[in-house]
């Protein structure tokens, strides 16, 4: 089920995913991780397993893979007619008597099969040239996704560079109850994404990166599984534009604090045409122990601005063309306290284990965790 929650919410297996993609070194490794994912009350749970896989080919070819294959299971509240055992589905049409309309638990459950694929190759300049391409894959939604990148070293000793960034994704969604017809239907969407950066070693202890994106949604961008409540007591389909366009920018600060203990902190601002607009505040700190053992400890901190056409409370929508009720475009802030552990077992193996803390101020609590093992071939 391509619920809005179940992709944002599956945020640990998606940076699962985009760690994976930027871990490209000089080493030849598999690396096999596993990550749970679970939320209070009757929410969601996600477990994924993951493998990967990095070889490089002599020095100027490094091939990247990696696959990740999520189980996920909840339940999601959905706008129903409580009086008619009606599902979410059937309830829409339905002008129900107000105190019979209420937010009801609709249980769901999904498997989703996502790759990434991605070559580095290193110029006679020691510039790289990146290509990606990356599918997932689940019972109503696919996408399928190209990338590719170029890192340009700006002096000679490379503690400059500037980094270019084209993605592009098409995404098949099955609205299996359209609104209009009543019959499944195939739906489709598009987006496109520019990024570019720079990054400078400031000394030998520190460097500091900056980037600005900007992404273009465009197709079919409702979630064919959430309800609206018309002011005449009709239940509908939520209704969103059929495009979207966001920008923003990201400054990562790197620091070695002492020969043990280094810091990473990170802000992100986005904004887009919704009128969403959030901040994003992200600090990892990291120390060794000894040569076996490196302790991490983070926190993250993100707040986002309510979408224009966002209403959660109990005035229902008039005649908007446009219409939500998914709490997830709605105004919030959220924290998350991170913990990790990694463990050199000896040159070749290596484990780690991480627990995250989730909670967000709409009453929504979660905590995930990742256990994996790393062998250097």
């Amino acid at each position: 089920m391509q619920l809005d929650h179940k992709i944002k919410l599956s945020m640990a297996t998606i940076s699962i995913l985009a760690s994976i993609n930027l871990s490209a070194s000089s080493d030849d490794y598999v690396r096999i991780n596993y990550m749970n994912y679970t939320e209070s009350g009757n929410g969601v749970t996600v477990q994924a397993p993951a493998i990967e896989v990095n070889k490089n080919f002599g020095v100027d070819y490094t091939l990247n893979t990696s696959i990740v294959s999520d189980s996920v299971s909840g339940a999601t509240q959905v706008y129903t007619d409580t009086t008619s055992g009606a599902s979410n589905f059937d309830s829409r049409g339905v002008v129900a008597e107000p105190n019979n309309i209420k937010k009801t638990d609709v249980d769901f459950s999904d498997t989703r099969t996502a790759a990434n694929f991605n070559l580095t190759q290193r110029l006679k300049s020691r510039d790289e040239i990146s290509y990606g391409l990356n599918y997932s894959y689940e019972s109503d939604y696919e996408v399928i996704g190209l990338n590719s990148g170029y890192l340009h070293w700006l002096d000679k000793n490379k503690n400059r560079s500037l980094n270019f960034g084209l993605s592009y994704e098409s995404s098949t969604i099955l609205n299996r109850h359209d609104s209009v017809s009543g019959a499944s239907k195939k739906e489709t969407s598009s987006s496109y994404g520019i990024e570019v950066g720079v990054t400078q070693i400031i000394d030998i202890k520190s460097l500091v990166s900056v980037s600005l994106f900007y992404n273009n949604e465009s197709g079919y961008l409702t979630n064919p599984y959430y309800n609206v409540v018309r002011n005449t007591n009709e239940i509908t389909e939520e209704s969103r534009p059929q495009s979207r366009v966001a920008s923003g920018f990201n400054i990562n600060y790197t620091r070695a604090i002492t020969n043990n203990i280094t810091s990473k902190i990170n802000y992100k601002y986005y904004s887009d045409d919704w009128d969403i607009n959030s901040h994003t505040i992200d600090i990892n700190n990291y120390y060794e122990l000894n040569n076996k053992f490196t302790i991490g400890f983070g926190y993250r901190y993100y707040n986002q601005s309510e979408a224009s056409f966002y209403n959660g409370s109990s005035t229902y929508f008039t005649s908007e063309e446009f219409a939500s009720s998914d709490n997830r475009l709605s105004s919030f802030d959220s924290t998350t306290i991170k913990t990790s552990l990694d463990y050199k077992y000896n040159k070749k193996i290596s484990y780690n284990i991480s627990f995250n803390k989730y909670s967000q101020s709409t009453g929504l609590d979660a905590v995930y965790s990742n256990i994996g093992i790393k062998y250097k071939f």
